[in-house]
């Protein structure tokens, strides 16, 4: 007699998802401060007090909207429960501004961010509603430490409704964390690096983030050490300020690049010190998964590095790089001094040439809208969760972006431009910012706009920097003051052999570029490595080998359990149908994993992917069906200018393929046509073969569960029907006029 059970949680699983998880001190303050974000607050302030004696505590105080008796209880003290998640979370908020919201924490878990910092805590909030009343918690986190046998719904919090709102303002949460952990010191040092962070916590730079957000730090055990700093950037209490952007306007390279809300176009303008050349407009075609993706770069030269030291009080290095932020809020740790998870520095070290490090390098990354498929790691320090959507974001911001800024500084600075082989004519300005911004005859231009007067500011910010070009200009017109024959050869012979230098790098960039994509294959969602580096072919075919021989025997008892029912064995019928199903479908899965998972990330595969489906398939087909199916030809029939963009698993999609191709072999057929078919909202696939074909008489039954004219275990169409029936698909057998069987596939978005 079978009964159900459910699991039980120790209390154990608040240090998992709490002190155990966020290790940092100041990503625990980040997540509470966010918190007071997406509470719509304008005001967070963060209060030391007493921080310097064994009884100091910490008070984070916002003034959003708060929380009342039954968000208490039905989402602060529900864990893992985000209401941000649902959409159940501001419902009346949104009615009243009628704009979308969007949170920067959405995984129910950054309030436990309050045991890292101390062991208690108490939590008092005011929710902004008619008659709202004052309601308080307390915490003690060490309650849950005290036996892993104790069940965490147990282990209780103390509740109380207050006469009198403690805090300063009228409305929101205030977090009073006490018995501060004894590795948590909070010195001058630290305080200060502390405020330094929550600059950036906060994007600081122009564009999208419009919401008045102050956040203030108050340390009174610090007032008299403030008192003495003559520079503010080394003082403790105030507000957390950033004037990132007034310092950055000078003395750099500017690049602005932002992919559209509907994710069809590239937008991209570069202005030096302070003015602007040119703007291009193109289509995006190579990154379909990205929209409403904007990077604002700056480019630091030696002045501008001074300038930086001079009003920040700190090195441009030590400040940090490219940050990625959200919707506004940062996204740690991207942009950290050292971190370079766009392997800009790997790129420079590897890599002769003028490429750009992070060193030289401050800006942001933004995603703004939805973009569901950019979601935080759940240790929070670890950035971004490494997927599609972010590989591609990686290959974006290289290509379309620190390119375009090292061609502006190769071609311009370094070497410079010959002005006077042009005229100041719409046609040859075209032709100057084509070559600066290393526009090829494969992309897809829509527009170029330029400054009217490009050619004399180039000429002006050549001679400036001292580009190659610009001096051999000077000493030329000295030679020819002079009236110096022999100088004047030599000057040219030099002028050719620069000329001919710079065309060598050129090409031998564009050779680079091209081996990078064949090892790479990171274009489109490419997601098979045709180079096998970290695996010998060798070791790839007995890996598939031994798997396949275990899948084997799996399937022959199939076989056996499937002919028992057929011929009414005394079992039960519905349940061993069901357990047969789910074995052979992980049966398939084992068979799948054992041809690609050296060459593409299993768990991603495992997992809802918003890809596009022609990609995948002909991908699959050709690199990995081909490789395991000898003996059978299989021709593929597509458009390379077809796109099919769609969420499905690309594990699924492996097993309809398999199961299609190992019928027709089973059909002894050596030739198998793959036509992959788009329209705007469904794509339509047929696999057409030459075997032997279903007679007619079996045509009815051919996806009925265990039916079989192969000797099979007659579930792979069963299989492939209800793949397709939970993706609004399906399959359809279509009768040939000539030999051979056809199934036609259909995919709905």
């Amino acid at each position: 007699m079978s009964k159900e059970l459910q699991f039980r949680i120790s209390s154990g699983l608040k240090n998992i998802i709490g002190k155990d998880l966020i290790t940092d001190d100041f990503i625990a303050i980040f997540e509470l401060v966010k918190n007071s974000f997406d509470a719509h607050a304008t005001k967070v302030e963060i209060e030391f007090e007493n921080i310097l004696s064994s009884n100091g505590n910490i008070k984070i105080t916002d003034n959003g909207k708060g929380m009342n008796y039954d968000d208490l209880l039905n989402k602060w003290l529900f864990v893992a429960y985000s209401a941000k998640k649902d959409g159940t979370e501001d419902i009346d908020y949104r009615n009243k501004i009628q704009s979308k919201i969007y949170y920067a924490g959405a995984k129910g878990i950054g309030r436990f961010s309050c045991d890292k910092l101390g062991s208690y805590l108490t939590l008092t909030s005011t929710k902004d509603e008619l008659n709202s009343q004052t309601e308080q918690i307390v915490v003690d986190w060490s309650k849950f430490e005290q036996n892993a046998k104790d069940e965490f719904i147990n282990v209780s919090v103390n509740h109380q409704t207050l006469k009198t709102n403690p805090s300063k303002f009228q409305t929101g949460t205030m977090l009073e964390i006490y018995g501060l952990r004894n590795d948590s010191v909070w010195d001058v040092d630290k305080l200060l690096r502390l405020k330094n962070s929550l600059a950036k916590l906060i994007n600081p730079f122009s564009g999208n983030n419009k919401r008045q957000f102050e956040i203030k730090i108050i340390a009174n055990d610090f007032i008299e050490h403030d008192s003495l700093q003559i520079d503010n950037n080394r003082k403790i209490n105030g507000l957390v300020e950033n004037h990132l952007l007034e310092i950055l306007k000078e003395k750099t390279i500017k690049i602005f690049s932002e992919i559209s809300l509907d994710g069809k176009t590239i937008t991209t303008e570069l202005s030096n010190n302070g003015v602007w050349l040119y703007r291009i407009k193109e289509e995006n075609e190579e990154f379909v998964l990205l929209q409403e993706i904007v990077v604002e770069l700056y480019h630091l030269n030696r002045a501008a590095k001074n300038n930086f030291t001079r009003q920040m009080g700190m090195k441009a290095g030590e400040y940090g790089s490219v940050f990625l932020y959200k919707n506004g809020i940062r996204v740690y740790p991207f942009g950290e001094p050292g971190e370079d998870s766009f392997e800009l520095d790997r790129r420079q070290q590897n890599r002769l040439g003028d490429f750009v490090g992070t060193s030289e390098l401050i800006g942001r990354i933004e995603i703004l809208g939805e973009n569901e498929e950019f979601k935080e790691t759940t240790s929070r320090g670890d950035g971004l969760i490494k997927n599609s959507s972010y590989n591609q974001l990686k290959s974006f911001f290289i290509e379309k972006v620190i390119v375009k800024l090292e061609s502006f500084k190769k071609n311009i600075l370094k070497y410079g431009v010959d002005i006077e082989e042009f005229e100041n004519t719409s046609k040859d300005q075209e032709k100057i910012v084509r070559l600066i911004a290393d526009i090829s005859s494969s992309d897809k231009i829509e527009s170029i706009e330029f400054n009217p007067n490009l050619i004399d500011i180039i000429s002006h910010t050549q001679e400036e920097s001292s580009s190659a070009k610009s001096l051999l200009k000077s000493i030329e017109k000295l030679a020819r003051d002079t009236d110096n024959p022999d100088l004047i050869a030599k000057i040219k012979k030099v002028k050719n052999t620069l000329d001919d230098a710079i065309v060598i790098a050129d090409l031998a960039e564009e050779e680079i570029r091209e081996k990078e994509k064949e090892i790479k294959e990171n274009v489109a969602q490419n997601l098979f490595l045709k180079s096998l580096k970290s695996q010998d072919l060798v070791d790839l075919v007995s890996l598939m080998h031994h798997i396949g021989i275990s899948s084997g025997i799996i399937s022959n008892h199939l076989k056996i359990l499937t002919y028992k029912i057929d011929k009414n064995i005394p079992i039960t019928n519905e349940e061993l149908k069901r357990a047969i199903g789910v074995l052979n479908l992980e049966n398939h899965k084992i068979l799948s994993i054992s041809r690609f998972a050296t060459k593409a990330n299993f768990k991603m595969n495992a997992e809802d992917q918003r890809l596009d489906m022609i990609e995948f398939i002909t991908q699959y087909i050709e690199n990995i069906a081909g490789t395991y199916n000898s003996g059978i030809k299989i021709n593929l029939h597509f458009s390379k200018e077809e796109k099919f963009i769609t969420n499905f698993k690309p594990i699924e999609m492996t097993i309809i393929i398999d199961n299609l191709i190992n019928n027709s072999k089973k059909a002894n057929a050596d030739v198998i046509d793959v036509t992959l078919t788009s329209f705007d909202h469904s794509l339509i696939a047929s696999f057409s073969d030459n075997g032997v074909g279903i007679p007619p008489k079996d045509k009815k039954k051919i996806f009925d569960f265990g039916f079989t004219t192969t000797g099979g275990s007659g579930l792979g169409l069963t299989h492939i029907k209800e793949i397709l029936s939970k993706i609004n698909g399906k399959i359809e057998y279509v009768n040939k006029a000539e030999p051979g069987a056809e199934f036609l596939l259909t995919f709905n978005k």
